[in-house]
């Protein structure tokens, strides 16, 4: 009973925070593009390379003032706390976190808005874990509890956030942590739909029978996309690695050339940048051109590993969906071009691309189907979905391609400065 009510405490406590972080974020996202319409010239451009750059400066420096572990996504220190690798983050990770990551995705960084809240989710599970005088075991249940109801805050998908504990955070699935994943992500969940309501992210149209005959063309698609994954991974890892180089230059100076960057691209193609949840939106109701497509694809494969390397707070969930949204459209598109018969849907394809580009970058392949299901209102799409998750499973396997969280962790732990905060 102590650890279902600590789980319920610290459901609530995310619910809320990560409801105003969403609301925040989305005011954000909406005064971007009016901010850089309403600035033409150049004073328009002055204002957009600018106000980037120093908001993404501004989160670098919360983080490295107030607190490391706040870089980045999040998720790889709750693993790595749930395999005794490294101790948990304290609570002054939440408002670095929370500001932080407001200002760097709310300026436009390609970063996922669910880093943030996993990571606050999870601060919050051990200081009440700790308020309970929970023995070691259960404090980490609670911990892992409150991060995943923390990534069901971020897409509004409890069973997604749930499942996450268990695929990808923990690895395993006992009593314990199914209650108190169960009650944190059901509780933070409701709390969050009492200020936001209770409506998928994106509306991906009705769910309709989906003919069988197109399940290798599905299959075929996922192991493209387990390339493209693949790619990415090692873009992601590579930006890092180029960071680590430049250690000479000081990394709130780095960030705001990224963000300098960004401000750029914002000013001349304002949906090319930010989180991308608009921009998928868009793409599912039919919107943009092939071309347009294509474009914001190739763009995006490098925008998204490249703010990662800015290194301050946020996620890779919700750029890799709009990169495997993007690459679904295109797949569909072509081809329709050479089996016109088949009569493809572009935003069938879109859909599936997401879950698919998430497990082959994620290796999660239950829980990239269930948000995306969650996500979209799609279930019809479940078979199309398992099946490209497969092909993607199978190309990154036969390519040798380390899940991203997994090289992650690793890279936390070989940092000296950080292993330095975090020794168990």
């Amino acid at each position: 009973m102590r650890l279902c009510a600590a789980a319920l405490i610290a459901g609530v406590l995310i619910g809320v925070v990560g409801a105003a972080f969403r609301v925040a974020l989305e005011w954000a996202d909406a005064a971007r593009p009016a901010l850089i319409a309403a600035l033409p010239g150049i004073g328009g451009l002055a204002v957009a390379v600018l106000g980037a750059a120093g908001c993404a400066a501004l989160a670098r420096y919360l983080v490295v003032r107030f607190s490391p572990l706040a870089a980045g996504s999040g998720v790889q220190h709750v693993e790595a706390v749930m395999r005794g690798e490294a101790r948990p983050a304290g609570l002054d990770v939440i408002p670095v976190k929370f500001v932080g990551g407001l200002l760097a995705i709310g300026s436009g960084l390609a970063l996922g808005r669910e880093g943030p809240t996993v990571q606050m989710g999870a601060a919050f599970g051990t200081a009440i874990a700790r308020r309970f005088r929970l023995d070691r075991d259960e404090a980490a249940v609670v911990h892992a509890a409150g991060a995943g109801a923390g990534l069901a805050v971020a897409f509004n998908a409890p069973i997604g956030g749930s499942v996450f504990v268990f695929e990808e955070l923990t690895a395993r699935f006992t009593r314990h942590l199914v209650i108190a994943t169960l009650c944190a992500g059901a509780i933070a969940v409701a709390a969050m739909r009492m200020g936001m309501g209770d409506v998928p992210d994106f509306f991906a149209g009705i769910a309709r029978s989906q003919p069988l005959g197109q399940l290798p063309a599905f299959l075929a698609m996922g192991a493209a996309l387990g390339l493209v994954g693949a790619f990415y991974n090692e873009l992601t890892m590579g930006f890092l690695s180029l960071t680590d180089r430049l250690r000479g230059v000081n990394s709130v100076l780095r960030a705001a050339a990224i963000g300098a960057a960004v401000g750029l691209l914002g000013w001349f193609s304002p949906a090319l940048i930010g989180g991308g949840e608009n921009w998928i939106q868009g793409l599912l109701t039919g919107e943009p051109s092939q071309r347009a497509i294509a474009v914001f694809f190739c763009v995006r494969l490098f925008l998204g590993p490249l703010c990662y390397a800015a290194g301050t707070p946020g996620g890779l969930f919700a750029p890799l969906l709009a990169v495997g949204a993007a690459f679904g459209a295109l797949f569909a598109g072509t081809l329709d071009q050479i089996a016109p018969w088949q009569h493809v849907s572009p935003v069938g394809f879109a859909v599936v691309g997401m879950a698919a580009l998430f497990t082959a970058i994620v290796r999660a392949p239950m829980t990239g189907v269930i948000l995306t299901v969650e996500m979209t209102g799609r279930p019809d799409l479940v078979l199309p979905m398992l099946a490209a998750s497969l092909g993607a499973v199978l190309a990154t396997e036969l390519l040798e391609s380390v899940p991203i969280y997994d090289r992650l962790r690793e890279r936390m732990l070989a940092d000296p400065a950080t292993r330095s905060r975090i020794a168990v």
